[in-house]
Formats: structure tokens, C-alpha cells, sequence
């Protein structure tokens, strides 16, 4: 999920700027309270469903920690944040979700209770695809593995629950089957959901059917991207070493003409040096024996 859409349904988190202490709180209480939210599941079925009171006690008690951990999440990442308006904008669906749990707790009227356990079980599907999105190793190697995993869970659980929920399955195999065309979106038609109840079950099973077979799908496309890549960069790799071997081929080779032209040049030069000497030997042996003239006759005859 991109950070606009998470802010767009009051799934923000904690600002990138914000301090260190709330981002690693925000870790710490991600998978609580996805685990807390799922509870809206059986604690709308249990409360919708015409089972015996005592279940109803138990909706009350699974409404009751809902709202105090949803509640007691937001005091304490208030607590921890450092900006707290911008907080409480960028999780507006936290705010939606503790004062539809406290009204519910208050014994509101019957439409607002049915919104707002609606608005649980949408939770839980946000959530749930926020969880997916966010998990990047189902894009990795191991990815559709992980997935098969976790839809194989969903089967049984929800198979199960269909089972239990829903008159026309008369069988946990007719759950089964059930929840799978209901997850892959098939919808024969020989068995279908008719209480509240497995209606509310057959939904959370095609949203989570719905965002697992998106990220089984892109995990597959990641697969065969991971591979191009892994081509592209071996070619890559084999084209560097090539290139480093000629390029070292070129550097001997012009090491070997630069020290051929520069032999050549010093031979050039040694001839040089020898002519010269051998012309400076020469002019030396064809100079007179002494440079001072001969003295010829007296002053006098100088005068004259």
C-alpha cells in the first residue's frame, strides 16, 4: 500500500520525521494490533449469529479489549510522538474506530451498533491488506510459498467458520468448498451464503482471496524480474571483465610501441653524441701548436 492511499484511510503511521522512540513503538505494536483487529471478526459473528447468550457475553468482552487496546494504543503513541495533531490526521481511522467501540459498549441504537461492527470488519480488511503490502519478502524468493501458506489458512479457517455459520453446507467439505469459489471469486452457485452471519465471513474471504492473489501475482512478476536481473547483471559483469582485458591488451601493446620508439630514440641519440665527439675530435687535431704570434724585428723598425 503507497503511504497516500495509508494516509487517505487513516493508516499514516508515524511521520518520517518524528522522533526514534515512536517509530520503534510503531514496530513493536504493528502486529498487536493487527491481531487485535481481527478480533472484530468473531465478535460481530458471535453477536449477529443466534447462538446461545453466553456467546454474547463473549462479543462483549472481545468489544471490550478492542476498544481498550485501540484505545490504549493511541494514548500511548500520543504519548511518544512528537507531533500530535499531525498524529491523530495521519490515523483518523484509530479516532472512528475507539468511539464506535465505546458506543457500542454504551449500548448505542441498533443501526449505529451494525455500522460500527461493519466498520471493525472493514478494519480488518485494510489492515490486513496494509499487512501484505507492507511485507516485502512475499515479493522475494520464498514469496509464493508464503503465500500458499497463508491461503491454504484462510481456506480452512474460513471453510470452517461457513461450516458452522451456514445452514446449506451441510459438511466442512461443502464449507471448503465454499470459501474457495467464494476466495476466487467463482461463485458456482450449488452452495451459497444466506445467514448474516456467513455473509459477513464470505466478504472478509473474498477481500482476503482479492489482495492474495494481487500479491501472489506480483510476487510472480517479481520472480521473473529478479531474474532478468540477475542476467542483466551477469552480462554485465562478463562485459567489465572483457573490457578490462582489452583494455589491459591495449595498455601492453602501447607499452611495448612506447618503449620500441623510445629504445629507437636513445639509439638515435647515442649516434648523435658519437658524431659530435667524433667532429670535435677532428677540429682539435687541425688547430695550430701555440696560439701566441712569433716576434719578428725590433721596435724600432716598427716605427719606421
Amino acid at each position: 500500500m503507497s503511504r497516500g492511499a495509508a494516509l487517505w484511510i487513516g493508516l499514516g503511521g508515524v511521520a518520517a520525521d518524528d522522533g526514534l522512540s515512536a517509530h520503534n513503538w510503531q514496530l513493536r505494536l504493528h502486529w498487536v494490533m493487527f491481531g487485535v483487529a481481527l478480533l472484530s471478526v468473531p465478535a460481530y459473528l458471535f453477536d449477529t449469529a443466534h447462538f446461545h447468550s453466553a456467546w454474547r457475553i463473549v462479543a462483549d468482552a472481545l468489544d471490550a479489549l478492542i476498544f481498550t487496546a485501540f484505545l490504549g494504543e493511541l494514548v500511548w503513541m500520543l504519548r511518544l510522538t512528537k507531533h500530535r495533531l499531525r498524529y491523530l490526521a495521519r490515523n483518523w481511522l484509530n479516532l472512528v474506530i475507539v468511539a464506535a467501540a465505546f458506543a457500542s459498549l454504551l449500548g448505542a441504537a441498533t443501526e449505529w451498533i451494525a455500522l460500527v461492527r461493519m466498520l471493525r470488519v472493514a478494519l480488518v480488511g485494510l489492515v490486513s491488506v496494509r499487512v501484505l503490502a507492507e511485507s516485502r519478502s512475499m515479493f522475494r524468493l520464498h514469496g509464493p510459498p508464503a503465500l500458499a501458506g497463508v491461503a491454504c489458512i484462510v481456506l480452512v479457517v474460513g471453510g470452517g467458520l461457513l461450516y458452522w455459520l451456514e445452514p446449506s453446507a451441510h459438511t466442512y467439505w461443502d464449507g471448503l468448498w465454499l470459501a474457495f469459489v467464494t476466495a476466487t471469486t467463482v461463485g458456482y452457485g450449488d452452495v451459497v451464503p444466506t445467514t448474516p452471519a456467513a455473509r459477513i465471513v464470505a466478504a472478509f474471504v473474498v477481500l482476503t482471496g482479492l489482495a492474495l492473489i494481487a500479491v501472489f501475482t506480483a510476487s510472480i512478476v517479481a520472480f521473473f524480474l529478479g531474474e532478468d536481473e540477475k542476467r542483466l547483471r551477469v552480462e554485465l559483469h562478463r562485459d567489465i571483465r572483457n573490457l578490462r582485458a582489452n583494455l589491459a591488451q591495449l595498455i601492453d601493446q602501447e607499452e611495448i610501441l612506447l618503449r620500441r620508439d623510445l629504445l629507437r630514440e636513445v639509439g638515435a641519440l647515442k649516434q648523435d653524441i658519437a658524431a659530435l665527439r667524433t667532429e670535435l675530435a677532428s677540429s682539435d687535431r687541425a688547430r695550430p701548436s701555440s696560439d701566441a704570434p712569433a716576434a719578428t724585428g725590433s721596435p724600432s723598425d716598427a716605427l719606421r
